[in-house]
């Protein structure tokens, strides 16, 4: 029996087998159950069938299932509007396909390239050349940490440029208080490591980790996280957000500081501008000033920073190359978060108190240096611990004590002739017991000093020479200043003879 031309009969029925088999279940008439049974198929003739039956077939043309006669299904299936229409699904198919293929790979390429773009903003603030790890320790997410955040804001003038960082600030985050407290320890804190006494700034001369592992010291508690930023990228960062709204709470004109005058009232400092005021110490309350005017200045940068407003990357991006840390741009977005919620008045600000040694005469450290007491420190952390607001007594609060009550030394640091023995003799006329003056070892004293002893009872002895003069600041005598009598009173250039 012949089959189609070039096919054997065995390969015909081979064939006639396979599309029966993939005809099965797609144009079969409903109710067939006999697979290969030809009374499950109709035919066009009885020749058919009987070669069916053999299993060799030229062509078969199947049942439709729409009810329709084989006759109006051929016809059907063979108008030329019928191929356009499979055609034309063909087409949508293909078109779906490929919107959807391409949507694929652009989400796949979208996020590639957002992972990239996050790999590069946090390339650009990571930490670099430095050993800080060394010292940072690992804190769990659930709890608060500390982390030290350093500047450098140079000079207008280089003798006046000192080593290592002029801000070193430790920051306390509570993340699931959402609090934030900013401690303003001076970098010319007076330290004393392997028994050598230098300025807390000149560790970093040692390394990032030399400087960390002091402050944790010092502060006795551990710190988790470092940032640190150099003058050109302070000034940058704060032209790249705009400027900095600052209220200045005194009239800035210090050339020492920069070149730019700051009014009383509501300022928006750039990036010049903030360096300067970040720099005066022509202020009131010199050096403790400008340590008030640092700490509330990092709070508003912060704050600016993370307002809220547009991408947190994208500003990140732009300003990333500005600052270095080991803080990670997911951490940093986590931070950003809630701090973008606060005002600067729920930023708890703190100087460490203490005052500053501006001359080699009674202190011989070889520098200026700023002493403080380490339980000044010790009361600032353990009143963050237990979230509320260091405070220190003023002045204002200080009663004086009776002049008859303890004995005073009068020291001339001036070069004004007869300073000592006019002070002294003021002073004696007021009830004050007297026991020596003379002159101070430099005359070279800016102010006017009140060194005083007793802890307790000190402040109201120096209190009392100070209402009685007009002048005058009250220093804690430590283990620095050495004298015989219950206070020391060393005149600066701020002196004027009482009438």
């Amino acid at each position: 029996m012949a089959g189609r031309k070039g096919f054997t009969a065995k390969q015909s029925r081979r064939m006639a087998r396979q599309m029966d088999d993939s005809l099965v279940g797609t144009h079969v008439e409903r109710g067939s159950h006999a697979r290969g049974s030809s009374s499950s198929r109709s035919y066009s003739s009885s020749r058919a069938s009987a070669r069916a039956s053999n299993s060799q077939v030229n062509g078969f043309t199947p049942t439709a299932t729409s009810g329709e006669s084989r006759s109006t299904y051929r016809h059907r299936t063979q108008q030329r509007r019928y191929a356009e229409e499979i055609q034309h699904r063909a087409r949508i198919r293909r078109t779906v396909t490929a919107i959807i293929v391409i949507v694929v790979v652009l989400a796949i390429a979208g996020g590639a390239g957002y992972l990239a773009f996050r790999g590069t903003v946090g390339s650009g603030f990571s930490l670099k050349n430095s050993n800080a790890g060394e010292a940072l320790v690992q804190v769990k997410s659930t709890e608060p940490y500390y982390a030290l955040v350093t500047a450098e804001l140079g000079a207008v003038a280089e003798p006046l440029e000192q080593a290592g960082p002029d801000v070193i600030m430790l920051a306390r985050v509570d993340r699931q208080a959402h609090t934030l407290a900013l401690v303003n320890i001076p970098s010319s804190l007076q330290v004393t490591t392997d028994s050598v006494t230098r300025r807390l700034g000149d560790l970093a001369l040692e390394g990032d980790a030399a400087l960390i592992s002091a402050v944790s010291l010092y502060a006795k508690v551990d710190i988790s996280h470092f940032v640190k930023i150099d003058e050109a990228g302070l000034r940058a960062m704060v032209d790249g957000l705009g400027g900095i709204e600052v209220q200045v709470d005194q009239e800035i004109d210090d050339p020492h500081a920069g070149s730019v005058y700051i009014p009383e009232g509501t300022v928006t400092l750039g990036g010049e501008g903030a360096l300067t005021y970040l720099r005066a110490t022509n202020v009131t309350l010199g050096v403790t000033d400008q340590l008030a005017h640092q700490t509330y200045f990092a709070a508003l940068l912060m704050l600016k920073l993370f307002d809220g407003q547009g991408n947190l990357a994208s500003r990140l991006d732009s300003v990333g190359s500005s600052f270095q840390t080991d803080l990670s741009l997911g951490e940093i977005e986590e931070l950003a978060g809630w701090i973008k919620d606060l005002s600067v008045n729920d930023i708890t600000r703190v100087v460490l108190p203490g005052y500053m040694t501006e001359v080699t005469g009674v202190v011989d450290t070889g520098d200026s240096l700023y002493v403080a007491k380490a339980e000044n420190m010790a009361t600032i952390i353990e009143a963050l611990e237990n979230g509320t607001t260091p405070t220190f007594a003023n002045a204002t609060d200080i009663v004086a004590a009776s002049p008859s009550s303890f004995t005073v030394e009068v020291q001339n640091g001036t070069d004004i002739a007869g300073a000592a023995s006019t002070t002294a003799n003021t002073l004696t006329s007021l009830g004050f017991r007297v026991e020596k003056s003379g002159n101070a070892e430099q005359q070279v004293y800016n102010e006017t000093l009140v060194v005083y002893k007793d802890e307790k009872a000190g402040p109201g002895q120096a209190k009392a020479i100070i209402d009685a003069l007009g002048i005058g600041r009250a220093v804690d005598a430590a283990a620095y200043y050495k004298f015989d009598t219950d206070v020391l009173l060393v005149i600066g250039a701020d002196y004027k003879p009482v009438s």
